[in-house]
């Protein structure tokens, strides 16, 4: 019900206490009418009417106890004068006792109401008459047995005033029983009055109560809700909401603490508006700084690498001259010195992109077993110059394919394993990975542990500042900026990982990546290798952690290795214990080194033919000792090359020469100048005359023709006007900068040359706008000549390609199998190595002509297992496994393509089948050489 607008709120300041008890007095006074009424009542029924009706009741009982012993007198004479027998005289006699009884209670009843008194008189007079006329007569002297006469008068008269009796006792009976009826109605209604009255005083409460409601509602609802209002106000931000302070005094009360409440955030909000100001305009400043900031950072990488650039590059070339031993070791001291100023301009714009938020991190997916040990084959020879061993622990069987950055996370290993190698003298650096899987997530641990000098505890909090060694004595002994360990915490940060440092001084230290990596997509499943399955191998080395790790390694290929830590103890092993399958030697061992260890093995019956395989940190092995083994592996070897090396030597039972052992070390070396291949036209687009200088140098050294152009408006006329098949794009140039050039070069119509973006930047936005002004790559100054080969030939493949090649005669051009897959599945055996090729020549050819049929059936929806994407996806992994890595990059065309219409997938179809016919070609020829 809405409620009116109160018509005396402001003018009834009473406490709110003194509202509240009216209805409580209402109701009070109503409990305590209707409780009086009811004592009334309940008194007045109990002490009048329920003893009027208790009289009558007795009376009653009296009458009916007298009327019993009437009918018992007149009924057992009758019987004695009938039988005259005296047994009938007992009921007669009993009556006469109860009557006295009976009459004796009437008389007393009778007394309290004395117009009752009157009709028990004549009551009892009519029983006198009877008893004294008929009974006492009778009973004194009866008629005779015999005289029915006088029997019969007696029985008359006794009827005449019995039933006398019995009209006076009937007159009486209906007097009393109407007295007692009046009493019962009397009391009913006085119970039906004092309900009526208990009603009608509840409902006078009740209204009063109302009343009393609506009036106390009057007077606090609307300033409550006013109160309230403002609050809601105030809650939604009106900070202006006041309240007027009216209603009871405590509703007063709080409607002024609500308005100091209003006026008090208006305060506030006043000095929040102020603050934010000064912040949005520190905030401005910060920005703009950052912006300069940044924009510095990209001029200084600019000008900083730029002559780097020209100095390395000129360096390079000049060690590919004719030199002396003394300009060449100048040469050398150049090289080295500019490539630790590019390590120190590294770290510096590195920790600058950090600070300056351009750390952008990727997500694909990575091998973290494969990075490690990348890493350590790459600082490998820096430890064996050291005479260190660099040793890898990683369980087999785990699950270590992840999503992440794994460029970055290289970048933080890397640091630290170089530290370790950096500060050990002697001894070993151990990379030891560990992780836990928990759902999708691998909960990983990269620990990097030394053996050097060790980091005292109240200098470890120094390790990770920016620009802070141990102390200025470490810096003068072993250099370096203090930059590295500051910048892999970043990165180890930004990857929600963090890096732990335990150590003591003398006694080496452990550095402990540990970081939360999404579990990549599992890849397809492989058949684990069984072929050294009960192999009992020899392994000698004196370093118990390298035992432990090769161990691990062997028994998870199903080996049985038996660990000796001496060139002695070996010797004593294989006397007494023959035969042993294989011998793992390390090549630097106390007492007795490795290759000493192979001669004298050469020199016993158990180890003359037993294959022996060399483990070393460095390759310096004499041309007669690297006979005597049948492979050589350098630490830290790769489980998956171990077994591979371990299977080969247990297959060919003899020993090798060292060019036929397998490769380690996992560097492809960059092809050499004037190596067969493509020449391509090449566009160099530089404003610095020293670098354009420098490319050309380089481009004439690798077999390429190059022209030169200034500026990025002289870069899209020649494209124009000339085929090129490569433009190196400088970024920053006069007239038009990079980025514009590669926009407009994209929008000429005509064939397209591949854009590789050459600069000296290191932001992220730089390569993003590359990128997106439709560059094909990404090289950072300064550039190698290596590096630019690697482009270079990246993209010759897709030229090649594109060209839509017709099949080469037998024995013309390259050669489609890669040399080094080849040699590396020749380890396996040649039975292994003739049932390698022979199974796949068995599938090439149904495979090319079932990719023919499906792209003639217009078949390219990824989801058909027949399709075109499928079918070369198929053929791509077992062409590239075989070497067939021309077949394997058409194959990829094919499976990335979307459809068969573009002049790439057109050109990729036509030339399937002709370099299938060029693999199976080189097959035939590997397999007549192998005969």
């Amino acid at each position: 019900m809405p409620l009116s607008t109160p018509r005396r709120a402001d003018a009834d300041p009473r406490p709110l206490r003194a509202l509240l008890r009216r209805p409580l007095l209402v109701g009070l006074a109503a409990l305590t009418t209707v409780t009086l009424a009811t004592v009334a009542l309940a008194v007045v029924v109990l002490t009048v009417i329920g003893p009027r009706v208790d009289r009558a009741n007795d009376v009653l009982s009296a009458l009916q106890e007298g009327h019993i012993a009437m009918l018992n007198q007149e009924t057992g004479l009758r019987g004695f004068l009938v039988t005259r027998e005296s047994r009938f005289l007992e009921p007669y006699r009993k009556g006469v006792e109860d009557l006295q009884r009976a009459d004796a209670a009437l008389r007393d009843l009778a007394e309290e109401e004395p117009d009752l008194a009157e009709h028990v008189a004549r009551l009892q007079a009519a029983e006198q008459a009877f008893i004294q006329e008929w009974a006492t007569s009778t009973s004194a002297g009866p008629p005779a047995l015999g005289d029915a006469a006088a029997l019969s008068d007696l029985l008359r008269e006794d009827k005449r005033l019995f039933d006398r009796y019995r009209a006076v006792e009937a007159d009486v009976r209906v007097l009393v029983e109407d007295r007692r009826q009046r009493a019962s109605d009397q009391r009913t209604m006085l119970v039906l009055v004092g309900a009526a009255s208990s009603v009608l005083v509840s409902l006078v409460v009740a209204v009063a109560v109302r009343r009393a409601n609506r009036r106390l509602a009057e007077t606090l609802l609307p300033p409550a809700q006013r109160v309230r209002d403002s609050l809601s106000a105030l809650a939604a931000g009106d900070v202006e909401s006041r309240v007027p302070e009216t209603g009871p005094a405590e509703l007063r009360d709080i409607a002024g603490d609500v308005n100091v409440l209003g006026q008090a955030l208006r305060d506030r909000n006043l000095l929040v508006e102020a603050r934010e100001r000064e912040l949005v305009a520190a905030r401005d400043q910060a920005v703009r700084a950052g912006q300069a900031k940044t924009a510095f950072l990209a001029t200084m990488s600019h000008e900083i690498r730029t002559p780097l650039n020209a100095v390395l590059g000129l360096t390079d070339i000049l060690l590919t001259t004719e030199l002396s031993e003394e300009q060449r070791g100048h040469l050398d001291t150049v090289s080295r010195s500019g490539d630790s100023l590019l390590t120190l301009i590294n770290d510096i714009l590195d920790f600058s992109k950090i600070e300056a938020g351009e750390l952008d991190l990727e997500k694909a997916p990575f091998d973290l077993s494969d990075l490690v040990y990348d890493v350590a084959q790459l600082l490998a020879p820096q430890a064996a110059g050291k005479g260190l061993d660099l040793l890898v622990d990683i369980p087999a069987g785990g699950t270590w394919r992840v999503l992440g950055d794994g460029a970055r996370l290289r970048q933080v290993v890397i640091n630290l394993v170089g530290n370790a190698v950096k500060f050990t003298a002697s001894g070993h650096v151990l990379i030891r990975v560990s992780g836990e899987v928990t759902g999708s997530r691998l909960r990983s641990s990269i620990a990097v542990s030394d053996t050097g000098i060790g980091i005292p505890a109240d200098q470890q909090h120094r390790l990770f500042r920016s620009f802070s060694q141990v102390d200025t004595s470490t810096t003068r002994s072993y250099g370096g900026t203090g930059l590295g360990l500051a910048i892999s915490q970043r990165i180890a940060a930004a990857m929600g990982g963090d890096i732990a440092v335990e150590s003591a001084a003398g006694s080496g230290s452990t550095f402990t990546v540990t970081m939360d990596l999404e579990v990549a997509p599992a890849a397809e499943p492989t058949s684990p290798s069984e072929t050294l399955a009960g192999r009992r191998l020899l392994i000698v080395d004196d370093n118990a952690t390298n035992l432990r790790i090769l161990e691990h390694q062997l028994v998870g290929y199903g080996a049985v290795p038996v660990l000796v830590g001496s060139g002695a103890e070996a010797l004593a092993r294989v006397a007494a214990d023959p035969p042993y399958d294989a011998c793992l030697l390390d090549l630097h061992m106390p007492d007795m080194d490795g290759d000493e260890v192979a001669a004298r093995l050469r020199e016993t019956d158990g180890g003359a033919s037993m294959p022996l395989i060399l483990l070393s940190s460095s390759a310096s092995v004499s041309a007669d000792r690297a006979a005597l083994f049948a492979a050589r592996l350098h630490k830290p070897v790769r489980p998956e090359r171990l077994e591979q090396t371990v299977r080969s030597a247990l297959a060919t039972g003899t020993v090798r020469r060292e060019g036929r052992g397998p490769r380690v070390g996992g560097v492809v070396p960059a092809p050499r100048p004037g190596e067969p291949g493509r020449r391509l036209r090449v566009l160099v687009a530089e404003d610095h005359a020293v670098n354009a200088q420098l490319m050309s140098l380089y481009l004439a050294q690798l077999g390429h023709d190059c022209d030169h152009v200034v500026n990025g408006e002289l870069a899209v006329d020649a494209v124009r006007a000339g085929e090129y098949d490569v433009v190196l794009m400088d970024a920053q140039m006069p007239v038009l900068g990079g980025v514009d050039a590669t926009a407009a070069i994209r929008c000429l119509p005509g064939p397209q040359p591949y854009i590789v973006a050459v600069t000296a930047s290191v932001l992220a936005s730089d390569r993003a706008s590359f990128l997106e002004a439709g560059a094909d790559d990404f090289l950072t100054k300064p550039v190698r000549m290596a590096t630019l080969d690697q482009a270079l030939r990246q993209w010759t493949g897709d030229l090649e390609r594109a060209a839509a090649p017709s099949p080469e005669p037998s024995g013309s051009g390259s050669d489609p199998l890669d040399p080094e897959t080849v040699e590396d599945l020749r380890d396996l055996g040649d039975a292994a190595f003739g049932q390698l090729y022979e199974k796949y020549l068995a599938s090439l050819g149904p495979a090319v002509t079932a990719i023919a049929e499906a792209a003639d059936a217009g078949r390219w929806a990824e989801e058909d297992e027949d399709s075109v994407p499928r079918l070369a996806h198929r053929l791509k992994g077992s062409s590239a496994a075989m070497g067939a890595l021309g077949l394997a990059d058409l194959c990829r065309s094919l499976q990335e393509a979307p459809d068969g219409a573009s002049p790439d997938v057109v050109a990729a179809l036509a030339g399937l089948p002709g370099e299938a016919r060029r693999v199976e070609e080189a097959v035939a020829r590997l397999s007549a050489a192998a005969r």
